[in-house]
């Protein structure tokens, strides 16, 4: 059925030049710090981003960008707030700690009419952080921006993570989606397998390793973490920067 607000969000998206989805296929890999990281970094080079949060069960963006004002619109939809040069959207900042229980056709309308009552400026990237598994978030995301998408793949080291996530890469094949490569996180904590071993079992190129930084949960917001932390900042830039390569920028 044809469906106008999808004819809407493609207009609106026209000065979108470059959307990279971060995904897993499993819960509690780290996705959210990691996409998070990536936005600041590349708004910090001098990128204009914006950071959308997909994951409407548990929502993270409104703890990593905290946003102080209130939401605002004009004739072209509502306005992204900006929080540390990055553009966000996430439903948490509309939920707080309630709990949104949503399925099926409710959760494709929802993906809908979030991406048309915003007004999208002129944007060299947008991370969009999708939640755990293979669902209407991927096939969504996947059918509106089509040529536009590259997928930057979360795992951990562990056999189960690799298990799962290699399910998610075996999808990205069949459906002919550009990947960028493959991100381990956390990866001094599971010795399982090395970084060469797990490009080779996902037969993805490793866009880097990012250590286990305890240190990262006394910080809240993602500048706090990036900035006091510098560790991670490193690992961070540089898989910005193999982003950027495989983008040709």
């Amino acid at each position: 059925m044809f469906d106008p607000r999808l004819s809407l969000l493609e207009k609106k998206l026209e000065n979108t030049e470059n959307i990279i989805l971060f995904g897993s296929g499993k819960g509690g890999v780290g996705k959210s710090v990691i996409s998070s990281a990536a936005s600041y970094i590349l708004s910090e080079t001098g990128y204009n981003v914006a950071y959308i949060d997909l994951d409407f069960y548990g929502p993270s963006s409104q703890n990593l960008f905290p946003v102080g004002a209130q939401f605002k619109g004009g004739r072209g939809g509502i306005e992204l707030p900006v929080s540390n040069n990055v553009r966000v959207m996430s439903i948490g900042y509309m939920l707080g700690d309630k709990p949104f229980p949503i399925t099926g056709k409710e959760k494709i309308d929802l993906l809908i009419d979030l991406f048309s009552i915003l007004n999208f400026p002129i944007l060299d990237f947008m991370v969009i952080d999708l939640p755990p598994g293979m669902g209407d978030e991927l096939t969504f995301t996947q059918r509106l921006f089509r040529d536009k998408i590259s997928m930057a793949v979360v795992t951990t080291g562990s056999e189960l993570s690799l298990n799962v996530v290699s399910r998610l890469v075996k999808y990205l094949r069949v459906e002919n989606i550009h990947t960028l490569g493959v991100i381990i996180n956390m990866a001094n904590l599971f010795g399982e397998y090395s970084p060469i071993q797990i490009g080779q079992k996902l037969q993805l190129e490793v866009l880097g390793t990012v250590s286990y930084y305890p240190e990262l949960e006394q910080f809240k917001t993602v500048k706090e973490k990036i900035e006091n932390v510098p560790g991670f900042r490193k690992q961070l830039e540089g898989i910005v920067d193999g982003i950027l390569d495989k983008l040709n920028l």
